[in-house]
């Protein structure tokens, strides 16, 4: 007589899932859990909040046991454990390097990830460039994972208004760990009653891209360029080759902001530096070149209403809301100028007329109106004034006490002379922060030569400080 056996599983499916405000992760897991309860699976959903303003991703772990409506209740946990993961899904990539950080994604994990960066608090307020660089992340993922599959969101959903998370719900179906079927999914998507054809065309796209292992069409590289007028040719070419890409997109930049002797005003700021780069790298030129054109730009009330009022700004939203043309849209921008803002629309003579301000002036401005777009543009077209500006004077006067500093470092050290070009990240923002770093910029140039000359190694030591503070702490600079 033969014996008969049967196997049952030994523990449930586990996946955890990483997922920023509005990214819709919360609706995922539903559909999970729904899905699941539908094909008769046992299953439990749970989450742990995030921090506010990007600086904590709300997680969410889902259990399915795989077996259709077992005799007894399978005991679930809240929480993961090192190597219990089937599948880690990353509604933004570095959420999935921080699972690995914390031991979830192993040799045994599935990681689903969109390849489109949110960038954290951290990352915004950081002085410089503070981004994540997230190509060591993804090859970190394709080590430490048993499978990556990266889903290009934006290329993936063009011409539809699918969202992100119907991919990913897509995509985990698609990898065949769970034991759900489509059919059992799309029914839990139409019963949830949320964008119910927009999701389910997201679910079939997610779909698709797991079994057919469509690949992402680009990286993390939202870098633009922009070649200057070919009149600025052979002003350019004088600057070396490694330069001049740089350079060119700084000439664009300072044409739009202000017009074309202002962008070789820049040229000759910059020339002066070449003139004492005697470094074969040529690492001086290339850090004056960005953050000079940079801080020439600074962001003043004009630059701000020029920004707002550029052609095609709204049909750019529109794209990225995914509102078609006919859909009305309402548009306010938020402003709250202080004493500062509006000393950059005034001429310095008139700059004691205005009070301290110190709270700012609240101002909702409909730009999405006739009205509210013809106050912005009003401000926009002042830019020939610009330069009677009492902002503008008084940052001119700033860039020329930096300029010099550095000129006058590189005849002490290339290092220091290279670290003091890196100050100019302190010039940012605007208001009190914007204040406070030129403040400090201010003082810490006076009596810069004497400075240098009593105390060059101590001069070193305090830029490099302030630097590592203003990237690792800007409250603190």
């Amino acid at each position: 007589m033969n014996e008969i056996t049967t196997t049952t599983p030994d523990r449930p499916i586990c996946v955890l899932l990483g997922a920023l405000g509005g990214q819709g992760g919360g609706v995922l897991i539903d559909w999970l859990v729904n899905s699941a309860k539908r094909a008769g699976y046992p299953a439990q959903a749970t989450s742990t909040p995030g921090v506010a303003q990007r600086t904590g991703a709300t997680t969410y772990y889902f259990e399915l046991f795989p077996e259709k409506n077992p005799i007894e209740s399978p005991i679930f946990t809240f929480f993961p454990a090192s190597d219990d993961l089937d599948i880690m899904i990353a509604m933004e990539p570095t959420e999935a390097g921080r699972a690995i950080e914390r031991g979830f994604v192993t040799d045994f994990t599935t990681v689903i990830t969109t390849t489109e960066r949110v960038y954290s608090t951290a990352e915004k307020v950081s002085a410089g460039d503070g981004r994540i660089d997230v190509i060591p992340v993804i090859d970190a993922i394709k080590k430490a994972a048993k499978k990556l599959i990266q889903l290009d969101v934006s290329a993936l959903s063009a011409e539809t208004s699918a969202r992100g998370n119907a991919i990913a719900f897509g995509a985990v179906i698609g990898s065949g760990i769970l034991p759900l079927t489509p059919e059992d999914c799309r029914a839990a998507i139409t019963a949830k009653g949320v964008a119910v054809g927009s999701n389910l065309a997201g679910f079939d796209i997610g779909l698709k891209a797991a079994k057919e292992g469509i690949q992402p069409s680009r990286q993390d590289d939202d870098l633009t360029f922009d070649k200057a007028p070919n009149e600025f040719d052979g002003e350019i070419s004088i600057f070396p080759e490694t330069t001049r890409e740089i350079i060119s997109h700084g000439i664009v930049r300072l044409i739009d902001y202000q017009g074309p002797n202002y962008a070789r005003e820049y040229l000759k700021r910059l020339k002066r530096i070449l003139d004492i780069d005697t470094d074969q790298t040529k690492k001086l030129t290339s850090e004056m070149a960005r953050h000079l054109a940079r801080w020439m730009s600074f962001e003043d009330v004009i630059r701000v209403a020029q920004l707002k009022t550029r052609p095609g700004r709204l049909s750019r939203i529109r794209n990225e809301l995914k509102v078609g043309p006919n859909t009305p849209l309402k548009l306010t921008d938020y402003f709250k100028p202080g004493r500062d803002e509006v000393l950059g629309v005034i001429p310095k003579s008139l700059s004691w007329l205005v009070p301290s301000l110190s709270k700012g002036i609240a101002l909702h401005i409909p730009t999405g109106s006739a009205f509210g777009f013809a106050m912005l543009k009003f401000l926009s077209i002042l830019k020939p004034l610009r330069t009677k500006t009492s902002q503008y004077i008084e940052e001119q006067k700033a860039i020329d006490q930096w300029l010099n500093a550095v000129i006058k470092a590189k005849s002490q050290d290339y290092y220091l002379a290279c670290q003091t070009a890196n100050l100019a990240i302190l010039a940012r923002g605007y208001g009190d922060v914007r204040k406070t770093g030129l403040k400090k910029l201010d003082l810490l140039f006076i009596d810069w030569n004497k400075k240098l000359e009593n105390d060059h190694s101590g001069m070193t030591a305090q830029v490099d400080q302030m630097i590592l503070l203003a990237h690792s702490n800007p409250d603190v600079i």
